[in-house]
């Protein structure tokens, strides 16, 4: 590498490489010799660490690291002494324990599978968007049978109307109608003379997450891989594009469990299911070759592409265990997008969050994705929605090239730390699974239900006290929207492990507030210039507005335009903490004399708190206040009713 000295002017030189024109500078000088790694000064880690943590003020670097709901600490920095693996586990793509891919192509030859989700209301309407997906780059579909109103042959036949089978995949959403649905996909490929080669689906079978989602009255234990199931397996034998048991891990994800959590249900059930198959008379390399796994892909970009790193790790050890050849141990692995992340407010970021999700999975090494369309939240999602969710996959295959590199986290400290933590983490769970009978006896006791539970509880305070936010929801919430409008979404399952939404907990209120009219609103009271306390007005205005209350600004509360004639119920002082030490209690005992029901004060009180409350202060609103309970008490002195 060389260097020019201070002054000296440059030219462009050109030629032409493989046809490409390119221009490189050129020094009008000479150039000096090339500089070596010893020319410059050595920095080691201890320096960089003391340079930052002088940044910090005090707090070590350390401090920055953040933990997972599994547990596992995530450093602010990685290098070989911090990673907690040994040479090179992961392997190569395509072999070893499959963590750096299923294939050693990756997805460079074709991609990974666009697996559009159908699950509109009608047999034409379904095969109108079946057509319309493939016809304009979807290259394989997922249908939901109970979505779309699938009662017989008749109907999947017309819904697949149109529809090339020898050149399509087609896969169905597990669901109590399971067994029939699948057979009726066997007898329509038989009918229309597919041949056995070009046949390719996953039929769905899924009895035990499908008993996690839907309920019903049979027992789990029975319910793992019963006679008609077993059935409908047989039937695909010899069928090597078609997997007829689903392993779906998103039942669990959706009720809130944590990562590790959702891949030891993974692990346990599909054990389950091998050892049904095996049971039955299936080899061990056919019983293997019969299962497809489900796992969800979120906006948390990192945990996403360790989640499906890990999970294959975790399948080729069990399959080895069971003594798998090496070529029948990486695991087909499919993303559907996170139902959890979705709003209804603000539904326009969840183009944002299902991109993020995409692209982990894709780099992660999911075969095929299914994008869940951004106004999934609201009910059946529109053409708009449908286009979206497909055109976000092909930008990021086509335009940005995303498949087009093998493993491209392999070799990241940080992943490949992460990857190995996660893996730890769920097999740990799934021994405790094992231990427990199973999985079937670990959804009969409710030991899984009460995991999801008490892990949605922790996220449940995480997001209520904005450690973990929501974009548009609870934090930057636009209290001018109109609430999209979309066709109710089919009747919510009533089963153990329930549907849950990080969002559900501040759209209610907003749906309490938007029912009202007129809108309630709080008044801001600001002491002192703009300059003093536009950042407490604004994080005081972004605070009421999670639950659609506006914000009207004031700063005379003793004026013509203040509270008491206004008609103000709840109000609050807005300042510096100057400002605060000299102007609050006067401020707040005005607001009271009013007529302010309640009198906030935007900020942490300090050693002026006892005189505040004293003055008329009834409430303190900053970073780390529990929001939920902070504004379902505003909407009450409101007389919003929920």
């Amino acid at each position: 590498m060389g260097k020019a000295g201070p002054g000296v002017t440059g030219h462009m030189a050109s030629g032409r490489r493989g046809g490409v024109t390119y221009h490189r500078s050129m020094a009008s000088e000479s150039v000096d010799p090339e500089v070596s790694a010893a020319d410059f000064e050595a920095v080691d880690r201890e320096a960089w660490l003391a340079l930052a943590e002088a940044g910090l003020r005090g707090r070590t670097v350390d401090s920055l690291a953040t933990t997972t709901a599994d547990g596992i600490r995530i450093p602010v920095l990685y290098g070989p002494d911090r990673s907690s693996t040994a040479g090179d586990p992961a392997g190569l793509p395509g072999a070893g324990t499959f963590t750096r891919g299923r294939r050693s192509s990756g997805n460079v030859v074709d991609g990974w599978d666009v697996r559009a989700l159908v699950l509109e209301e009608g047999i034409a309407a379904s095969n109108a968007v079946v057509l319309d997906e493939l016809l304009r780059g979807s290259t394989s579909v997922l249908l939901d049978p109970m979505a779309i109103g699938i009662e017989s042959l008749r109907d999947l036949d017309e819904v697949l109307d149109g529809v090339h089978l020898e050149m399509t995949t087609v896969a169905l959403v597990p669901g109590p109608r399971s067994v029939e649905v699948a057979g009726w996909l066997l007898d329509l490929w038989e009918g229309r003379c597919v041949p056995e080669g070009d046949r390719r689906g996953d039929l769905g079978l899924d009895p035990l997450g499908v008993h996690a989602r839907h309920g019903g009255p049979t027992a789990p234990a029975a319910a793992c891989l019963d006679a008609a199931s077993l059935a409908v397996v047989d039937r695909a034998r010899g069928l090597p594009g078609v997997r007829p048991v689903t392993v779906d891990t998103t039942p669990y994800a959706d009720a809130g469990t944590s990562d590790a959590r959702e891949l030891a249900a993974g692990l346990a059930t599909g054990v389950a299911y091998l050892r049904a198959l095996t049971d039955h008379g299936l080899s061990l390399s056919e019983a293997l070759g019969s299962l497809a796994f489900t796992l969800t892909a979120d906006a948390d970009q990192f945990l996403t592409m360790a989640r499906f790193r890990a999970g294959r790790r975790l399948w080729a050890r069990v399959a080895e265990a069971s003594g798998a050849d090496p070529g029948d141990r990486a695991p087909r692995q499919h993303a559907l997008t996170s139902a959890v992340m979705l709003t209804r407010w603000d539904p326009w970021v969840n183009m944002l969050r299902s991109t993020v999700a995409v692209f982990a999975a894709g780099t992660g090494g999911a075969d095929s994705v299914t994008v869940r369309p951004f106004d999934s939240a609201l009910g059946r999602p529109d053409e708009f929605g449908r286009r979206t969710a497909r055109n976000l996959q092909l930008v990021l295959l086509e335009e940005s090239g995303l498949a087009r590199v093998i493993d491209p986290a392999g070799g990241s400290w940080y992943v490949e730390d992460l990857t190995e933590r996660l893996a730890v983490e769920a097999w740990e769970r799934f021994r405790e699974t094992e231990a427990d009978g199973g999985m079937a006896a670990s959804l009969a006791s409710g030991r899984l239900a009460e995991e999801a539970e008490a892990c949605w509880r922790e996220r449940a305070g995480r997001l209520a006290d904005l450690s973990e936010s929501v974009t548009g929801v609870s934090e930057f919430p636009n209290v001018e929207e109109v609430l999209l409008e979309r066709q109710p979404s089919p009747a919510s399952p009533s089963g153990p492990l329930p549907l849950r939404r990080r969002s559900e907990p501040f759209e209610a209120l907003r749906d309490a507030v938007v029912a009202c009219n007129p809108v309630p609103t709080v008044l801001l009271v600001t002491l002192g210039p703009a300059a003093e306390h536009t950042a407490r007005s604004t994080f005081a205005r972004n605070l009421f507005g999670v639950a659609g209350i506006r914000a009207v600004e004031s700063g005379d509360p003793e004026g013509e335009q203040g509270p008491g004639t206004g008609g103000a119920v709840i109000a609050v002082l807005c300042g510096s903490d100057e400002r605060y030490s000299t102007e609050a209690a006067t401020a707040a005992g005005g607001l009271k004399a009013a007529g302010v029901k309640r009198v906030y004060l935007a900020g942490r009180p300090g050693d002026d708190e006892d005189d505040l409350r004293a003055s008329g202060v009834d409430e303190f609103i900053h970073v780390g206040v529990d929001l939920v309970d902070v504004l379902s008490r505003a909407l009450d002195d409101l007389g919003v009713s929920r």
